[in-house]
């Protein structure tokens, strides 16, 4: 009986600690996530003398907390302490927090020490990687890039930030121009004006029927995830369904894209030049899996300034 007393108080003496330790555990996450909060509250107003000393408590116990390195490292810009600036960035890009973003801010550090040659180094590593395109706008106007605007090779890396210039974004040129669209027999069935927009990154169709009532537009453009060519088509029917997402690409110089493969029908769409100055569009559809394929429309688009020459 007393074993079993001493027993159970053993017991209850563990439970006790153990909750004491579990309120004391959460009571430190909460002030953990307070410190955070303020940190964050502190940045977002711009108070960054304030927030630095915080950032730096908040990383010295979390090592792998990206964001607070980051904004750490934007703090002591702000405070002209470039090179403790750069480290934080550095610092972040370890726990490949934003990594893109975070070699622009190494880069912006070490031009704000004076250091060019490691910065533009580095700003050409991003172009390269393909990944900057989004971000020109933020390198070309942030104040530490400002004494690189007349160096050169700062001048050409910020043109090769342009997105869409590469050749398969150029695939489906052969498309664009003001068209008079005919059928077989030559009777005219339409117009299009097919123009290339947002940095050549996309190409517009812009659709009209002979009769007056349908129009059309389509956007066409190359995805870099999968290196297809992508067209959504939306008509003044009010059916956005009536024309299904398609995706594709070049063979034996025809664009051809084609519609889900697991639905029924399968639309499949070709364009290829047909003689200068002309291209032939064709839409075929299979009911049965792709193993036959019914021409449903069949164009010729005839540039109107060759046509108008004539």
């Amino acid at each position: 009986m007393i074993q079993f007393f001493s027993c159970g108080r053993l017991i209850k003496t563990v439970l006790v600690i153990a909750c004491c330790m579990c309120e004391a555990g959460f009571q430190l996450s909460a002030q953990q996530s307070a410190t955070q909060q303020t940190a964050d509250a502190l940045f977002a107003d711009s108070k960054w003398e304030q927030a630095a000393p915080i950032y730096a408590q908040i990383v010295a116990r979390e090592q792998a907390n990206g964001a607070a390195w980051k904004n750490l490292g934007e703090c002591y810009m702000q405070l002209g302490r470039f090179n403790d600036a750069q480290q934080a960035f550095s610092h972040a890009l370890q726990q490949n927090f934003q990594p893109v973003l975070n070699k622009i801010n190494v880069a912006r550090a070490q031009a704000a020490r004076g250091d060019t040659a490691s910065a533009l180094s580095l700003l050409k590593e991003v172009a390269a990687s393909g990944r900057a395109s989004a971000l020109r706008g933020l390198i070309a106007g942030t104040i530490e890039f400002q004494k690189l605007h007349d160096n050169p090779e700062f001048q050409e890396m910020l043109k090769s930030l342009v997105a869409c210039q590469g050749p398969e974004f150029r695939q489906f040129d052969f498309w664009i121009g003001d068209w008079v669209v005919e059928n077989p027999a030559g009777q005219k069935v339409g117009e299009n004006l097919v123009t290339r927009e947002q940095d050549g990154c996309i190409l517009i169709e812009h659709w009209k029927s002979g009769r007056g009532f349908e129009t059309g537009t389509s956007f066409n453009y190359y995805d870099i995830r999968d290196k297809k060519f992508h067209q959504i088509y939306f008509d003044n029917s009010g059916n956005a369904g009536a024309y299904p997402p398609m995706a594709g690409g070049l063979v034996d110089n025809k664009m051809v894209m084609v519609s889900d493969e697991n639905a029924s029908p399968v639309f499949r769409w070709t364009w290829y030049v047909f003689s200068p100055g002309k291209v032939r569009q064709m839409a075929e559809q299979s009911n049965d899996g792709q193993k036959t394929w019914q021409i449903v429309w069949d164009s010729i688009y005839v540039n109107k300034a060759q046509q108008a020459s004539k």
